[in-house]
């Protein structure tokens, strides 16, 4: 269980990094609009989608009480560690972006 809610806070935490950096990225912010209106949506689905798996692993944890081998737990946590890889490699290249635009500008 310990791996589920770690799992679950570097998703998190992965999701804040990449709303940053696309805040950052943002054109819409130096006019003074909000991003969470444009993105926002997008930010709920790619929650949805990496906490579902987790859900459904924490289920079958507390409910399972068989001796054997799970494995829908090794499934939904190797689907969310690709999941969150794959968050990691768009939210770098989000942030390399942004400091290419910085670095650009001096």
């Amino acid at each position: 269980m310990f791996y589920i809610f770690i799992t679950w806070l570097v998703l998190i935490l992965l999701l804040i990094i990449l709303v940053q950096g696309v805040q950052k990225n943002s054109k819409d912010r130096d006019r003074g609009g909000s991003v969470s209106k444009r993105w926002g949506g997008w930010f709920i689905g790619l929650f949805v989608v990496g906490s579902v798996p987790l859900g459904y692993a924490l289920y079958t944890e507390l409910r399972g009480g068989y001796i054997g081998a799970n494995i829908g737990l090794g499934l939904a946590l190797f689907f969310t560690w690709g999941y969150c890889a794959i968050l990691l490699c768009v939210a770098l290249v989000i942030w390399g972006r942004y400091g290419y635009k910085q670095y650009r500008k001096k």
